[in-house]
């Protein structure tokens, strides 16, 4: 666990006069499965920093990371019952608002941009209304994990033949499940911390994950084939108890949207770093990179969408395919 505290200055004076009474700050509790530099965790200490400019000495910040609090699916409960009260959530978001079972729809996003401009806008919009209903939880942003590649030990990937029998590790998000069993992997939920030793013992044939992810957590060190495959693109989405910020005074709720918008850019930011430099990163680690066949990919797909619209539902799924086709 790490603890970031602020003292205002009142409080500095009143210590050093021997005064009691110090200004009272408000306390947030922040959490994330993941450790420092992986996008998650970045985007979270964002926030953070970006808090403490926009609000100085307004709140008392302590940051539970690496896991300590729970996996993802923890994380998720854990905020929404109040026992912390922000996190950032990758894939598993699904579990708790089914709406997100649209971001494993293989090659729904032709690119990062088109993704960022949706979910900026009025997908964007539909998603907070969907999480404040559904799950009790107030949307601050969308970061980005970005675009999801597979890797593993045993051949690359170029079409989905290429998937039959590889045990993949996968979020816990039975959408993304589906899709891969449907594609003949044999994917198996597991703690992202938990991959690596997998991988590396054999457990596992490989994973999927975006750049980021793939580098902060070393998985390139234990993985031989990367297929540039691109078949979802997930979000980070940021979210704080509802009951929380009803709490938080005008003020204080407009800045912790600020810092959020923020953290917000700075994630993207280290999304698009990632995508220009880290390819060859792991070309010279040793790894063998290959493109898939896309036209392959997208004639095998059409089950799965039909999958997820029955999942997603059809009013949502129509709508967020207007938003996201521009039309």
């Amino acid at each position: 666990m790490r603890k970031f505290a602020t003292f205002t200055a009142a409080a500095i004076l009143a210590g050093a006069l021997g005064m009691t009474g110090a200004m009272a700050q408000t306390p947030l509790r922040l959490s994330v499965e993941t450790p420092e530099g992986e996008p998650l965790n970045y985007m979270l200490r964002q926030f953070a920093a970006a808090l403490e400019t926009e609000a100085p000495d307004a709140f008392e910040v302590e940051i539970f990371d690496g896991g300590v609090l729970g996996d993802e699916i923890a994380q998720m409960e854990l905020v929404r019952a109040g026992q912390v009260d922000v996190v950032p959530m990758g894939s598993d978001v699904v579990e708790i608002d089914d709406h997100f079972a649209l971001f494993d729809a293989p090659f729904f996003f032709p690119d990062a941009e088109t993704a960022r401009t949706a979910l900026d806008g009025e997908l964007g919009e539909m998603y907070a209304a969907s999480l404040l209903e559904r799950t009790g939880l107030k949307l601050l942003a969308f970061g980005e994990l970005g675009f999801r590649m597979i890797t593993n030990n045993v051949r690359p990937v170029v079409v989905p033949a290429d998937l039959d029998g590889l045990k993949l590790r996968t979020p816990g998000s039975s959408t993304r499940i589906m899709a891969f069993e449907t594609l003949g992997a044999a994917p198996t939920p597991m703690n992202l911390g938990e991959a690596y030793l997998a991988m590396q013992q054999g457990v596992l044939d490989g994973q999927e994950n975006p750049f980021g992810t793939i580098r902060e957590m070393s998985f390139h060190e234990v993985q031989k084939y990367l297929s540039l495959s691109r078949h979802v693109y997930t979000p980070i989405t940021l979210v704080m108890n509802a009951k929380t910020w009803d709490g938080l005074s005008a003020e204080e709720q407009e800045a912790v949207m600020a810092a959020a918008a923020a953290a917000k850019a700075a994630s993207r930011a280290q999304s698009d770093e990632n995508t220009a430099s880290l390819l060859s990163e792991f070309e010279a680690a040793g790894m063998e990179v290959n493109e898939i066949d896309l036209a392959a990919f997208k004639e095998a797909v059409p089950p799965i969408y039909e999958e997820i619209g029955a999942i997603v539902g059809p009013e949502f799924m129509d709508k967020a395919t207007t938003v996201v086709e521009g039309k």
